[in-house]
């Protein structure tokens, strides 16, 4: 039986802290929060924000907190676990709607681009991570967002599950009264987007966050990394050099190649971002076949600028990824795919349209949708689509 217990609550304006301990594993240490500005969320949030760190890897988890009984029953429903807390009086989280949007924004590419298309009074929010993140916070802190600091990188929760990135957005949700909210994720984040069903597609709202009161609004999961920076390169192009510098080390791949994108997009766009350009990685980072992301960008990077340069951060790329590169236009790279406006909320959409059509980022045509599964095909023999 696997139980987690989160114990010695320490929680003041701008601060929560707490103990945990894996006690199958026996790992245990404390995790803190810093809120700036500094609110006290309550205590029903905080749960909410911690279950993100257990995911569905323990069979009890324990709460020495008062929690609603209906927030400990969502928590049990989420996490498949036994969950005990303090009883509370029964706070069901209920807000007046009005169609406030929150970002959970990290300064890169695709949330600045998901900003552009968000209503202009949306609310940023950020997680510090400190260490080699340090970096991003520089260039984020530098906008209107409220900020969660907090250590939990340095501790093995952060291996159960992604959704912790989100905690920010649920501590502040109260307090920013948010009934929607997003990350920056794009289509090449994962190959089940290229599915004809694609799971993303249906925009079913992760459970912390529905338990939050928020629903979930994918503002730019329809657009590839190209797309982004078309939005960016039309919206706000004096963003862009000193995202790129904030999102990774010089000599990393990740870097390297949303340079190149950005060149790219500078050179269609006509317009000088002010690039700091670095060299090439000192030898290329993956093999073809190793990184969903990476490969299927390097089609358009072989398309726009040619197999020497998408060679410098992927080895040995097939001869017939080259030959499909040449043959195809590859605008649908430059577009929207339409399968993530269909559940996109309703009341949002007319909004998110008329900034993308700004851009002149449109929807796929029938072309558009020929390349894009002879792409598919051709990547689906490295993965599973």
């Amino acid at each position: 039986m696997s139980k987690i217990t989160f114990t010695n609550f320490e929680i003041s304006d701008g601060y929560i802290s707490f103990h945990y301990k894996e006690e199958l594993v026996g790992e245990g240490g404390t995790i803190y929060f810093e809120l700036v500005p500094g609110i006290r969320p309550k205590t029903d949030l905080i749960a909410i924000a911690i279950s993100t760190l257990c995911a569905r890897k323990y069979t009890s988890i324990h709460y020495d907190l008062q929690v609603s009984n209906s927030t400990v029953s969502a928590i049990s429903k989420f996490t498949l676990a036994n969950v005990t807390a303090k009883e509370s009086l029964d706070n069901n989280i209920h807000r007046k709607r009005r169609n406030n949007v929150t970002l959970n924004f990290s300064g890169g590419f695709d949330s600045l681009a998901a900003k552009c298309l968000m209503p202009d009074d949306t609310s940023l929010v950020s997680m510090d991570f400190g260490g080699r993140f340090s970096r991003e916070k520089t260039f984020f802190e530098k906008f209107d967002t409220y900020i969660v600091r907090t250590n939990l990188l340095e501790t093995p929760l952060k291996d159960n599950t992604w959704s912790f990135m989100g905690i920010a957005s649920i501590l502040y949700s109260d307090y920013l009264g948010t009934d929607y909210q997003t990350f920056g994720s794009i289509l090449e984040a994962g190959p089940n987007n290229f599915s004809d069903a694609p799971i993303a597609a249906k925009n079913v709202s992760f459970p912390p966050f529905k338990m939050a009161g928020m629903e979930n609004a994918p503002y730019v999961l329809g657009l590839t990394e190209v797309g982004t920076l078309n939005v960016l390169g039309h919206h706000s192009p004096e963003l862009i050099a000193e995202s790129l510098d904030s999102l990774a080390t010089p000599g990393e791949e990740k870097r390297y190649r949303k340079q190149v994108l950005s060149q790219i997009a500078s050179n269609k766009i006509g317009i000088n971002f002010g690039l700091n350009i670095i060299d090439r990685p000192a030898r290329p980072h993956f093999k073809f076949g190793q990184n969903f992301a990476a490969d299927f960008l390097s089609f358009y990077v072989i398309k726009n600028i040619g197999i020497e340069i998408a060679s410098h951060t992927i080895s040995e790329i097939p001869e017939e990824v080259q030959k499909l590169a040449d043959k195809l236009n590859l605008d649908f790279y430059e577009r929207v795919n339409p399968n993530f406006l269909v559940n996109f909320p309703k009341p949002l959409l007319a909004g998110l349209l008329s900034k993308l059509a700004e851009a002149d980022v449109f929807p796929y045509t029938q072309k558009d949708w020929e390349e894009f599964y002879e792409i598919r095909n051709l990547l689906s023999i490295y993965y599973s689509i």
